[in-house]
């Protein structure tokens, strides 16, 4: 019979020879085989996801180790390439890069990631919550962080740029700052915009006339109070600045952090809360003293005046003084000496009476001096 034997070598090269060798006992026959290996499995990529930071001129670097997450390939591996390596400020965010294993046979394969590039951690942002009062009107470029502040934004995307002169209001505004050569994400900031209630009370306060009222005299259902004489601006007045008539003041509450950005308006007025009754007149005629002054009688509208002469002998009677013309001028319009001219000079005894605010009826009685 006819045997045969093969030797066979595998080298690292994709071609490999056989030899066959024929024999039937006599005579001998070798044949030679060229068996070429083909390898058409592509590698296993395996990638992972990482976050880089800029350095602090802006840049970064990564390299296929960065990526890598044990790739592999049934006859190893010849080369791994990044599509992507070089990172700079514009590429701050999330980015996807490719790694490609290329192995000994030539095969090769692709696989993404994501590379998150930041800037610079922020750090030492303590005040990212601030508060501010109403009636110092804050702006936005009141809110203070330790970073250059390139652009305020009223959201985490808005591309509409809050301007610095607006006035602030309760809420978050994201700040767009730079670090070393880089613009951040945007740092929220929460803004308190703090207000207290405006004072209540009554809108118009009565003071006596013939008292001397001041600021400490006005009253609200409040007591931590500042007076002010305009509604808005200006400087708080002093305690002891006295009240003026048909004056309008203005009240602002205030605790230990704000004080009211409305104020509460109050319009002060003075009446008599009595007569003051000046018992002399000067009855020819030089403009001085003519009548008899009953300072206040007009706010007493309910009133009656009596004049009795020297014997108790009533000589002139009125209601309603002080309105109009209803004054004593030393004229009679009772008894005998009723049109017969100016009474005599002299003294006289006069009694007023009126019913005050408090619908009490009050009697003053008095001389008064007739004179020339």
């Amino acid at each position: 019979g006819v045997t045969g034997t093969t030797t066979t070598t595998f080298p690292i090269t994709a071609s490999t020879t056989v030899v066959w060798t024929y024999s039937d006992g006599i005579n001998t026959s070798t044949q030679i085989q060229t068996v070429t290996i083909v390898d058409t499995t592509t590698p296993v990529v395996i990638t992972k996801n990482i976050t880089i930071q800029l350095n602090s001129l802006g840049n970064a670097a990564i390299t296929t180790i960065d990526i890598d997450n044990g790739s592999t390939d049934n006859c190893g591996i010849a080369s791994m390439t990044l599509d992507k390596n070089i990172f700079n400020c514009s590429n701050v965010g999330v980015n996807t890069v490719s790694l490609t294993v290329t192995d000994t046979s030539g095969n090769s394969a692709s696989q993404t990631a994501s590379v998150l590039v930041e800037v610079a951690p922020i750090v030492n942002v303590s005040n990212l919550s601030q508060q501010f009062c109403a009636v110092d009107q804050p702006l936005v470029s009141d809110i203070s962080i330790p970073y250059r502040v390139l652009n305020w934004f009223a959201d985490s995307l808005s591309t509409a740029v809050v301007l610095p002169l607006e006035v602030l209001r309760s809420g978050i505004y994201y700040a767009e700052v730079s670090i070393n050569v880089c613009n951040t994400s945007r740092i929220p900031v929460t803004i308190i915009v703090n207000d207290e209630a405006s004072p209540t009370g009554n809108a118009i306060q009565y003071f006596c006339r013939e008292n001397k009222a001041a600021i400490s005299d006005l009253i609200t259902n409040e007591k931590e109070i500042l007076w002010y004489d305009t509604a808005s601006g200006g400087v708080p007045l002093d305690s002891d600045t006295l009240l003026e008539d048909k004056h309008k003041y203005y009240a602002s509450y205030f605790d230990e952090t704000c004080e009211s950005s409305k104020r509460f308006e109050v319009e002060v007025v003075f009446n008599y809360c009595e007569v003051i009754i000046n018992n002399g007149i000067s009855a020819n005629g030089d403009g001085k003293n003519d009548y008899f002054n009953i300072e206040g009688a007009s706010t007493f509208k309910d009133n009656q005046l009596e004049i009795f002469n020297s014997w108790g002998s009533l000589v002139y009677e009125i209601k309603n003084y002080g309105q109009a013309d209803n004054l004593f001028k030393g004229y009679a319009n009772k008894g005998i000496r009723l049109g017969n001219g100016l009474l005599p000079f002299g003294t006289y005894y006069y009694v007023f009476s009126f019913t005050n605010h408090e619908n009490k009826r009050i009697t003053k009685k008095g001389f008064l001096h007739l004179n020339p």
